[in-house]
């Protein structure tokens, strides 16, 4: 691991040199396997993660089994702070989606460094403020909205943060299963199946090459209004 990659990283862009080669110091490199977990829900927290390589999910799993996904992170993204600001357990799990490369910072370290950094400290705090948002917007979205509404705004909101605007439409970079979906959407798979069914003979959706690719991201954005 180098500075210059940990430049790279959005959350440590603005970090000075002299505290970068601090953050090498009291960091170290870990691998996970896809598939393999990363934490559980109500562990004690006293690490945070950031997304070398691979992609990685927080979700949370109920009684009956059924599953939710909170969030997916890429290369740069964090994970896992809360539970290190708050000293409360874990309120989600963590998985790798595929194999991961990723930086783990101790809670004491973590709090030095916040302590000594303007620049990081409001960068967390623009962070989840940004994800306190998308909650509520999902909860909202929960309240308000059918399934198709669900879908369409997920699909809206995955488009938004990494698609690739290609001729003709926008591609999901990352291959999501039915399950995928339906975990980020909160539903089962056979209402989801259905929605996506909508959405292709309306000829807002289509699958290339095991991709999402959205044809017209603007008819699909006019499927997740704003509730009134």
């Amino acid at each position: 691991m180098s500075i210059q990659i940990l430049r790279k990283i959005p959350f440590l862009s603005a970090v000075s040199t002299n505290h970068l080669k601090d953050i090498l110091k009291i960091s170290q490199i870990r691998e996970y396997s896809g598939g393999q977990q990363i934490f559980s829900k109500d562990e004690f927290g006293n690490q945070m993660f950031i997304v070398i390589s691979g992609r990685a999910k927080i979700f949370i799993r109920s009684a009956a089994k059924k599953s939710k996904t909170i969030a997916y992170f890429h290369p740069g993204d964090f994970f896992g702070e809360m539970a290190l600001l708050q000293g409360k357990p874990r309120c989600a799990s963590a998985l790798a989606v595929e194999d991961c490369k990723l930086l783990v910072i101790r809670r004491t370290d973590f709090r030095r460094i916040l302590l000594s950094d303007p620049h990081l400290t409001y960068f967390l705090l623009c962070t989840v403020a940004e994800r306190l948002r998308r909650a509520n917007e999902e909860i909202e979205s929960f309240l308000f909205r059918n399934i198709l509404g669900r879908v369409s705004k997920t699909l809206h909101g995955l488009a938004c943060d990494s698609g690739k605007k290609t001729r003709g439409g926008c591609m999901l970079p990352d291959r999501y299963t039915h399950q995928d979906l339906a975990d980020m959407v909160g539903t089962t798979r056979e209402p989801l199946t259905r929605a996506l069914s909508t959405l292709r003979r309306a000829d807002i959706l289509d699958i290339r090459h095991g991709r999402y690719f959205i044809r017209d991201t603007r008819k699909l954005a006019a499927l997740c209004p704003e509730p009134n």
